[in-house]
Formats: C-alpha cells, sequence, structure tokens
C-alpha cells in the first residue's frame, strides 16, 4: 500500500523531472523500506511542492505575495501611519463645524426662492434683447 501512494506521489511530478528521477526515487524506495516508509512520503510531498513552485514560475507569485505582506504588516505598525491618523485626527477637531440651524436655512431659501420669482416676472415683462419680435420659424421652413 505505501508503495502504492509513493508511486502516486511520483506519478503527480511534472513529467521531465518523473521521467529523469522517478525510477531512481522508486528504487530508493524499495531499498529504503525497513527504515520507515513515512520519511519517504514527506519527503515526496515536499520534492512535489518543491518542483512544482520552483520550477513553473509559481514561487515568482508566492515571493510577490510574501513581500505584499510583510510591507502592509510593516506600514500597519509604523510610526507614519499613526503620525498621519493624528493628524488627521488634529485637523478634524480643528475644523469642527457647527451645527446647521435649521431657521436660518429657512429664511435664506425663501429669500432665495422670492428673489427667483422677482427675477422671473421682471424677465416676462420686459422683451429681451436676443428675442426676435417675430414668431420662430416651423421646422419645416428653411431661411
Amino acid at each position: 500500500m505505501s508503495r502504492f501512494l509513493y508511486r502516486c506521489l511520483i506519478r503527480l511530478h511534472p513529467r521531465a523531472f518523473r521521467e529523469r528521477f522517478g525510477d531512481e526515487m522508486l528504487c530508493i524506495f524499495d531499498e529504503g523500506l525497513p527504515l520507515g516508509c513515512g520519511l519517504f512520503i514527506a519527503d515526496g510531498f515536499a520534492s512535489l511542492a518543491r518542483q512544482w513552485l520552483l520550477h513553473s514560475g509559481l514561487w515568482r507569485l508566492a515571493v510577490g505575495a510574501g513581500l505584499t505582506a510583510l510591507l502592509i504588516v510593516g506600514y500597519a505598525h509604523s510610526e507614519a501611519k499613526a503620525q498621519r491618523a493624528a493628524e488627521i485626527r488634529d485637523e478634524a477637531q480643528q475644523k469642527q463645524i457647527p451645527p446647521l440651524d435649521h431657521a436660518e436655512f429657512n429664511r435664506e431659501a425663501a429669500d432665495a426662492i422670492a428673489m427667483l420669482a422677482r427675477f422671473r416676472e421682471s424677465a416676462a415683462k420686459s422683451p429681451h434683447r436676443f428675442r426676435s419680435s417675430q414668431p420662430a420659424p416651423s421646422s419645416g421652413q428653411i431661411n
């Protein structure tokens, strides 16, 4: 049973590695069987991970992810982050905006609406300098 499992591990290795070292690995497993198959199976799993990670280019992703995690952790514990947070907190305290006075807001809104209404009335009474006294041509006529 353990030989079958080890053969399956060898079969999971990349083809070039398996063709070059597969028979030798199986021979060493058979010779070292009295020592314990657990060590060989653990080594087979380590070899499998090593071959797929290092020789397939996935190691680049692993290194990139590791470096990114290291940078994130470093920034999270940095003094610059704490200093920037303190600056933001100080700015927020300095800018404390007074609460909105609803009565004042309503008075100013009413004044603005009244001013717009007076403007529309005066615009309707006096002719606009760009308005023509002639009716606009219909869409079918071309001048």
